[in-house]
């Protein structure tokens, strides 16, 4: 393959599907598409051998607690084949030096995946954590987070702080002992996390892609895809 074909060719870009298909989701692929990536859904019946060149994790139901050693809740449907399939994708990912994204959920699963843990219900962690979750909050509440110098997240958005969205009920309890923390509310509440020996490995709790609106936000997909590429 000549160098010019390999710039011209789109990267394949693998977004994890939950169980319903949200608007997050459509969202997700259409940012990819948009800023010039081939999205791809994966759901849990697709190979783990197909190509990709980035993954993204995206938002969802709940972790399944099992996996960092709490009890479930009560009556509540876990997504657990999604569980099982973007846990091995991440390792995957891990594994090959894949480019990973994770966005709400999908940096929970990050700092699971890694050996973190979660708050299950981020209102009773953190007694100022009771973010109004009606449409209209979600559509228009904005919080804010302080961003860590010397982070991915800083190189990308260019800001020490920044408002986002919040759409969450999970947050990050013990980050895993190979991430690190990048983003955090003045309150404590962990909102975007990395590795910084990979070649892309972010996770924010907060949703960018509904954010686009502003160019900070649209970094964090373009940055992503040219990651991809290389």
């Amino acid at each position: 393959m000549t160098q010019e074909v390999q710039e011209k060719r789109k990267p394949i870009i693998g977004i994890t599907k939950p169980n319903n298909l949200i608007s997050a989701y459509w969202m997700i692929y259409f940012c990819i598409w948009l800023f010039g990536g081939d999205p791809k859904g994966l759901s849990p019946k697709d190979p783990l051998d197909t190509k990709l060149d980035g993954l993204v994790v995206g938002g969802g139901t709940d972790v399944f607690p099992g996996l960092f050693q709490k009890d479930p809740k009560q009556n509540y449907l876990y997504d657990h084949d999604r569980d099982e399939m973007e846990t091995s994708w991440l390792t995957r990912a891990n594994n090959e030096n894949i480019p990973v994204l994770g966005i709400c959920r999908g940096s929970q699963m990050m700092n699971v995946m890694n050996g973190g843990t979660l708050h299950m219900d981020v209102s009773e962690a953190y007694e100022e954590a009771k973010y109004p979750n009606h449409l209209l909050a979600y559509i228009f509440y904005r919080k804010r987070i302080d961003i860590r110098e010397n982070t991915l997240l800083k190189d990308i958005l260019d800001c020490g702080y920044c408002r986002v969205n919040s759409m969450h009920k999970q947050s990050i309890e013990i980050i895993a002992d190979n991430l690190l923390v990048s983003a955090k509310e003045p309150i404590g509440v962990v909102q975007a996390i990395e590795k910084r020996e990979h070649k892309f490995y972010l996770g924010v709790q907060f949703h960018p892609e509904f954010l686009i609106y502003r160019s900070k936000f649209r970094r964090i997909f373009t940055s992503f895809l040219e990651a991809a590429k290389l």
